[in-house]
């Protein structure tokens, strides 16, 4: 055999070695796959695994039913929305050849969660309630019950139901989901409560019970059972009449208002009625206003927020029998008004108003203005029972220069420790201060040391004393609709005030 005949035998027996590799790789070539769970539910994403044999360069993936149709990803995740049984295929290639692969996936129903919700749950006999069903999962099948401690039921098989409840009572909320693998209860106690449609009450609550000429106040309604329309009257205000259900209200001259609201529904109309439930002080120099309605907040042009010393409440009833609306101090609290020019009167004109209900005859302070240094610093104040002849009520300005005290007796209306409203007026016109009580000027002196500065960089405070080195002669008792201007009142503007 020559040399050059052996070399083309084994060049043959080279191409044929290669050529039957070829075709063992090509039969190695071999789609499959496998679901990363056996068990498939409708909505759970599912990541298919491809696991086929051979060197792949392309996967072709065809999904039945998926939310995705197709991919070319190795390991494609897919979600199956509705249960069923469905095709799934894997085409893999190596450049040279390609192998399919189709297997049946069976899809199930997911687990459930039964949820709902009402549009109202406080009725009146008749009314409609719409149900929402809420629950979650793929679900074919609800049932409703509803079942009144009197033994009333009443039923719907409606995803979303709309119920008319004809009987008075209390019902328990049941709902039941399915679908053919799963099931889920909620049940609600109490849920749905029907009342009778003559068991109406009305009431109502505002942003003050105080303001100034000009000013607004917001009114917010509220019943007990279902209110179809509503109507309010507004004595004073503007707009004098609405059918909001939450109006806001401008009150342009000072006085003392009537508030009226009436509520109806199919069965009858219900009315709450608060006879000078609105206080209205005139705004010419008003420095501050503390209605003590609700809050213990000024509601004049500068909103000051007292800093509470020791434990303030508007808890107490007014002098109109309104409670939540005066301010009760338990003798060892006060409050505090930091130090603003609207009160820092200084030598200037200035008048405090006050209602003071107390049955105690010690010494107590009603308002001071700075006085931190004690005796001899720029101040003044107004104070009871100092003693119990001719201080029961005592109006003192002061400065470094000496002071001008008013004080009063029994005889000169000075008992205020009555249990009984009162209300008092402390004025400075330059040099004359004047004390009115319960709407009538009870007693005047005048300075024979010139007009005192009764100001400097101290705080307002109102129930208490501040003195060098401790606060002390706190009020016992209630105190409302404090005002402060920065004039001196005329007897006509004070006997207004009284008569609010």
């Amino acid at each position: 055999m020559t040399t050059k005949f052996s070399l083309v035998i084994y060049i043959a027996l080279l191409g044929i070695f290669y050529s039957c590799k070829k075709e063992n790789d090509i039969e190695r070539l071999q789609a499959d796959f496998v679901a990363e769970s056996e068990v498939v539910r409708v909505g759970e994403p599912v990541t298919f695994s491809d696991i086929s044999t051979g060197k792949i360069t392309k996967w072709n993936w065809k999904f039945e039913g998926g939310n995705i149709e197709e991919s070319v990803l190795s390991s494609p995740t897919v979600v199956f929305e509705q249960p069923g049984n469905y095709e799934v295929s894997l085409e893999i290639s190596d450049g040279r050849g390609t192998s399919l692969l189709t297997k049946e996936i069976a899809v199930g129903y997911n687990s459930i969660e039964a949820l709902f919700e009402a549009d109202q749950t406080i009725i009146i006999q008749g009314d409609e309630v719409s149900f929402t069903d809420l629950s979650v999962g793929l679900i074919e099948n609800w049932k409703w019950e509803f079942t009144s401690a009197e033994g009333v039921v009443m039923t719907s098989t409606e995803q979303h139901p709309k119920l008319h409840f004809n009987e008075i009572g209390i019902y328990q909320a049941k709902l039941t989901v399915t679908n053919p693998d799963f099931s889920d209860v909620e049940i609600k106690e109490n849920f749905i409560e029907v009342l009778d449609a003559s068991n109406l009450s009305v009431d109502f609550t505002s942003s003050a019970t105080g303001t100034y000429e000009g000013q607004s106040i917001t009114f917010t309604a509220s019943s007990v059972g279902s209110v179809n329309n509503w109507l309010w009257e507004f004595e004073g205000g503007s707009p004098a009449t609405s059918t909001d259900e939450n109006p806001t209200v401008t009150y342009s001259r000072p006085g003392r208002y009537k508030v009226k609201l009436s509520g109806t529904n199919i069965a009858v109309t219900k009315e709450k009625v608060r006879e000078g439930y609105i206080s209205v002080v005139p705004g010419d120099q008003l420095a501050a206003y503390f209605p003590f309605g609700g809050n213990l907040n000024d509601v004049g042009p500068h909103k000051f927020v007292p800093t509470v010393k020791g434990t303030v409440t508007s808890a107490g009833i007014d002098r109109k029998t309104y409670e939540n609306n005066a301010a009760v101090f338990n003798g060892s609290s006060g409050l505090v008004v930091a130090d603003h020019a609207a009160m820092n009167f200084g030598t200037n004109d200035y008048s405090v108003s006050v209602w003071v209900k107390t049955t105690l005859t010690r010494r107590m302070m009603i308002w001071q203005e700075s006085g931190d240094q004690g005796s001899g610093d720029n101040q003044t104040w107004l104070r009871l029972g100092a003693n119990t002849t001719s201080q029961l009520v005592g109006f003192a300005t002061e400065d470094s220069d000496g002071g001008s005290f008013l004080g009063m007796s029994e005889a000169e209306k000075g008992k205020l420790y009555d249990n009984v409203w009162h209300h008092v007026v402390a004025t400075r016109s330059g040099l004359k201060t004047t004390v009115y009580i319960d709407g009538v000027k009870a007693k005047e002196v005048t300075s024979t040391k010139g007009i005192k500065n009764v100001s400097n960089g101290g705080d307002f405070k109102i129930g208490m004393q501040r003195g060098a080195t401790s606060d002390s002669n706190y009020f016992d008792g209630m105190l409302d609709d404090l005002v402060i201007y920065n004039k001196a009142l005329t007897a006509a503007e004070v006997a207004a005030l009284y008569n609010f």
